[in-house]
């Protein structure tokens, strides 16, 4: 089985114990943003690295992490980049190795700060493959076309954050479109819904963040 990497953040964290064991298993290198050490801490679960400037981290997390041989990089709080940023660059270097999985889950990445928030989610420009987890809710980044498999009746939406989507086929929804273009400010792409087991999302070009959330709160299993 390929390894997979899990970034802890420092938002906000209403995760259920079972989702966290189910993320975070054998096959898992974790990383945790300063603050969200104190996280990784609360689930049980210990890190490959620690990054940040250690403002938010708590002192006895922090002593425990140094006792278990952790590997701690301290940055200045001046800097150019978020810890985040700073952990993506990290991964960069070793994720070419072919035995780690292509998506990077993040939890812990939205709430807290809008600021914060904004920042992680327009960050999937630049790294494509993020996906912001919650309990039940999954966010990620495309600019082409893709297909949804065992989706039914999950929640839908698009947020387009180029200027416009062009030449727009949802297939497979309640509210299905056939090549439309739809401009950045417009608001008819947020909360469709899936219909069938299978729903597909056709455009010419784009950016966009996908939004899937299961209001049934099901557990599944998406990490592996």
């Amino acid at each position: 089985m390929r390894k997979k990497f899990v970034i802890f953040l420092n938002g906000e964290y209403k995760y259920s114990q079972e989702f966290m064991d189910k993320l975070v298993s054998e096959n898992t290198v974790c990383f945790c943003a300063d603050g969200g050490a104190n996280f990784a801490f609360k689930y049980g679960k210990v890190p490959e690295v620690i990054i940040g400037d250690l403002d938010s981290i708590e002192k006895k997390v922090l002593e425990y992490y140094k006792s278990k041989s952790i590997l701690i990089k301290k940055f200045p709080k001046d800097k150019d980049f978020t810890d985040f940023e700073l952990i993506l660059k990290e991964i960069i270097k070793i994720e070419k190795d072919n035995n780690y999985m292509k998506k990077i889950f993040v939890v812990g990445g939205i709430g807290k700060r809008i600021d914060m928030t904004l920042s992680n989610l327009f960050i999937m420009e630049k790294y494509k493959n993020l996906v912001f987890l919650q309990e039940n809710e999954e966010i990620f980044y495309a600019e082409k076309s893709f297909v949804l498999k065992n989706k039914k009746e999950y929640e839908f939406s698009i947020i387009p954050i180029s200027e416009k989507v062009e030449k727009l086929t949802l297939k497979g929804f309640k509210f299905e479109t056939d090549k439309i273009d739809v401009k950045r400010e417009s608001s008819r792409l947020v909360s469709n819904v899936i219909c069938g087991d299978e729903a597909s999302v056709e455009f010419e070009s784009g950016k966009l963040i996908i939004i899937l959330k299961n209001n049934n709160k099901i557990f599944n299993s998406r990490f592996v």
